[in-house]
C-alpha cells in the first residue's frame, strides 16, 4: 500500500525495539571492518581503500522501505559504475539466511550491487547501526578517503555523493545538520512513547491532549506531527479533525504537498482501523488539489486527487486525472510496481462505474 507519511524515524525506532547506545562512531571516524556471515551477491570487499568511494548500507528483507530503496540504490551504482562501489548488509534479519538468498535472487537485476548479510552475533548491526546509534533501517554510510563522511537515508544520497564525487562535500557540516536532526527525533520519540500508551488504549482524545501540552513546549515541531495529529483527532472526532485540516492548509501544510497528500487519502480512503462516518469528499479534493498545484508531476499525488474526485462523485474528472496518474508511474523506472497496479486497479475502477446507469 502506497502513501502513509513517515512523520519520523522514531516510529522505526519503537517498531523494533533496539536499544540506544552511547554514540562510538560518527562522521570523520575510520569505518569499522566488514564482517559478514555470507556474501550474497558482487564481489567481497575486504578493505576501503581511500582512493574509492564505498556505500555501506543496511536493510532488511521484512522492510518495506528498504524494498522501496533497492532500485534506487541499482541505479547508482550503474550511474557511478567505477566510482563507488554499493554493499548492501541485510541485518535485523527474522528469517534464516537462506530466506535472504531467495529474496536478492528474486530481485534478480533490481538488485545490481554487492550485498551481503550480517553473522549469527549481528556484528555489522553492533559497530555499525548501533555504534553510530542509527536505529532505523534504511540507513547509508559513505566512505570516502578512508572514513565516513555521510550518514542517512539512501534516498536523500544523491546529491553528498556527487559532491563527494567532485570534493566539494562539506562532511562536517552535514554531519552537524544530521546531528540536530537526530536530537529532535530524539525529543520526539520521547514524547511519543507516553502518548503511544494511550493510542494503544484508544484513547485518542487524551492522547490529543498529551501532544498539544508536548506541542505548546516545542512549537518548532508542529510541521513534523502535523499528520500524527491529525490522525489523533481523525479518530477522537471527526469534525475537530476536518477543522484542523482547513487549517493546515494555511499554515503547517500550506507548502507541504506530501502532507497535505497523506490528510487528503486518509479523508477519502480511511484505513483498515479508520471507518469515517462522515467523510468530507470535497474537503479531501481542496486538500488534494493544493498538493497537485505544488508537485503537478508526482504520480502519488494525483493518484489522491482522482481518488478524493471518484469518492466525491465527480468520475469523469477521476478518470481524467487518474489516466495521466498511471501514465507518470509508467514513464518513472523507479517507480514501485506494486502501487502502479494499485493505480491501474483503481483507473479500471472508474471506467466500470462511468459505464453504470445513473
Amino acid at each position: 500500500m502506497k502513501r502513509i507519511l513517515l512523520l519520523t524515524s522514531a516510529f522505526v525506532v519503537l517498531a523494533l525495539g533496539i536499544p540506544s547506545h552511547a554514540q562510538t562512531l560518527k562522521e570523520g571516524d575510520t569505518p569499522p571492518p566488514i564482517k559478514v556471515a555470507r556474501w550474497i551477491k558482487g564481489e567481497p570487499v575486504t578493505e576501503f581503500r581511500k582512493d574509492h568511494v564505498y556505500v555501506v548500507e543496511f536493510w532488511a528483507t521484512w522492510c518495506g522501505p528498504c524494498r522501496q530503496s533497492i532500485p534506487h540504490l541499482t541505479e547508482l551504482a550503474k550511474k557511478h559504475q567505477g566510482k563507488v562501489t554499493i554493499i548492501g548488509v541485510s541485518v535485523w534479519e527474522r528469517v534464516p539466511i537462506e530466506e535472504v538468498e531467495k529474496f536478492v535472487r528474486n530481485m534478480g537485476e533490481k538488485m545490481n550491487y554487492t550485498v551481503a548479510a550480517d553473522d549469527s552475533e549481528r556484528t555489522m548491526a553492533k559497530t555499525w547501526m548501533e555504534a553510530a546509534q542509527q536505529r532505523g533501517i534504511p540507513t547509508a554510510f559513505v566512505i570516502a578517503g578512508g572514513r565516513i563522511v555521510w550518514i542517512g537515508h539512501p534516498m536523500a544520497m544523491d546529491e553528498p555523493l556527487e559532491e563527494i564525487l567532485k570534493g566539494t562535500f562539506n562532511w562536517q557540516e552535514a554531519a552537524r545538520k544530521r546531528q540536530e536532526a537526530e536530537k529532535r527525533e530524539a525529543l520526539i520519540e520521547e514524547a511519543l512513547q507516553g502518548i503511544q500508551k494511550l493510542v494503544q488504549q484508544r484513547k485518542f482524545g487524551e492522547a490529543v491532549a498529551e501532544l498539544d501540552k508536548f506541542l505548546e513546549k516545542h512549537p518548532d515541531l508542529r510541521a513534523e506531527l502535523a499528520f500524527f495529529r491529525f490522525n489523533l483527532l481523525i479518530r477522537h472526532d471527526e469534525s475537530q479533525a476536518y477543522a484542523y485540516a482547513r487549517q493546515l492548509l494555511e499554515s503547517e501544510g500550506k507548502e507541504n504537498p506530501f502532507l497535505l497528500n497523506a490528510v487528503a487519502w486518509t479523508i477519502a480512503a480511511g484505513s483498515p482501523d479508520l471507518q469515517l462516518k462522515q467523510p468530507d469528499y470535497a474537503l479531501a479534493v481542496q486538500i488534494a488539489e493544493r498538493a497537485v498545484q505544488l508537485r503537478k508531476d508526482d504520480p502519488n499525488i494525483l493518484d489522491t486527487l482522482a481518488y478524493a474526485y471518484f469518492k466525491k462523485g465527480e468520475i469523469a474528472k477521476a478518470i481524467e486525472t487518474q489516466r495521466k496518474a498511471v501514465a507518470l508511474a509508467e514513464k518513472d523506472p523507479q517507480f514501485d510496481r506494486e502501487t502502479l497496479n494499485e493505480m491501474r486497479e483503481r483507473l479500471a475502477q472508474f471506467e466500470k462505474a462511468s459505464q453504470q446507469p445513473k
